[in-house]
């Protein structure tokens, strides 16, 4: 038998990479982030210092499969931790096949003041209330399954801290609109929003909002090492990609998100979920 040409050695060898390079981020999609940090936000009263929030983004969930089975860990982890709150900014839902599970998954986490969520690009075509159906299949879920925010707000009196937080949510179509006028957002308690696509430095919400949750990057979900750095596949003409950054004075964390679109691969960008310790800076002033 001939030995084997160059070029059929080279052919197996470039085979043999891109398995092992498709199992790996195969893997990596899976390794999921879970971590407990302290957050220190401009501006926060003391009295709301030490309120903790657990941050989900981007579960894509589509039907059983691997973004439920991350969905699922975050859930396993976070339950026992007792949040005070839950955002959930946007791209929960990606197909009707994975909400019953998503639903289930998340009626296990039992914030204090509740779980808040806003509609990212893929869920908006399900509904333009994409878990209003929650509460209605989750009755025994208190307070009341999750709140969609479209472009509205809610008052959240925190009793055993004589504090209130106004929380706003941003529609992805009108991208907050609707909140920009508001004059009584900042009157009315610390104001935070949450959002599915990270605002630009040109955004007129910053100027209202001192805090801000988003996600909607991925983090870039594929990203490849460069003399500059990381460069993400998934990045769509926003500033940031992940992290907490301040911007025009306001601090807006970034989720990576914990699950895939497209193909379930990630590269050197580990899919997260945080439980945030808000932080009073400068003592609350």
């Amino acid at each position: 038998m001939p030995a084997p040409s160059m070029i059929e050695r080279g052919a197996k060898a470039a085979v043999v990479a891109v398995v092992a390079a498709a199992a790996y981020m195969l893997f990596e999609s899976q390794w999921i982030d879970l971590r407990e940090e302290d957050l220190l936000v401009p501006g926060l009263p003391l009295e709301l210092s030490g309120l903790t929030v657990l941050h989900i983004s981007d579960v894509h969930a589509a039907q059983p499969g691997l973004n439920l089975w991350t969905l699922r860990k975050v859930v396993r982890w976070a339950g026992p931790r007792r949040p005070d709150l839950v955002f959930l900014t946007g791209d929960i839902i990606d197909g009707g096949l994975g909400f019953d599970v998503c639903a289930r998954l998340l009626s296990q986490l039992r914030p204090r003041l509740g779980m808040f969520a806003v509609s990212g690009n893929h869920e908006y075509g399900l509904s333009k209330n994409p878990f209003s159906c929650m509460r209605r299949r989750y009755p025994d879920r208190t307070p009341a399954g999750v709140t969609c925010l479209r472009d509205k707000c809610v008052v959240l009196e925190v009793p055993d801290r004589d504090a209130t937080l106004v929380l706003c949510g941003a529609d992805y179509i009108t991208r907050g609109y609707g909140l920009i006028n508001d004059a009584s957002v900042g009157n009315r308690g610390f104001p935070v929003l949450i959002t599915h696509r990270p605002p630009s430095e040109r955004d007129p919400l910053l100027k209202k909002f001192p805090l801000v949750f988003a996600g909607h990057t991925h983090g870039g979900q594929i990203r490849f090492p460069t003399p500059w750095g990381l460069v993400g596949l998934h990045r769509d003409a926003v500033p940031y990609t992940e992290g907490a950054h301040i911007m025009r004075d306001s601090l807006v964390v970034i989720s990576r998100g914990v699950g895939c679109t497209f193909l379930p691969f990630r590269l050197c960008c580990r899919p997260e979920a945080a439980l945030f310790r808000l932080v009073a800076l400068d003592g609350g002033q």
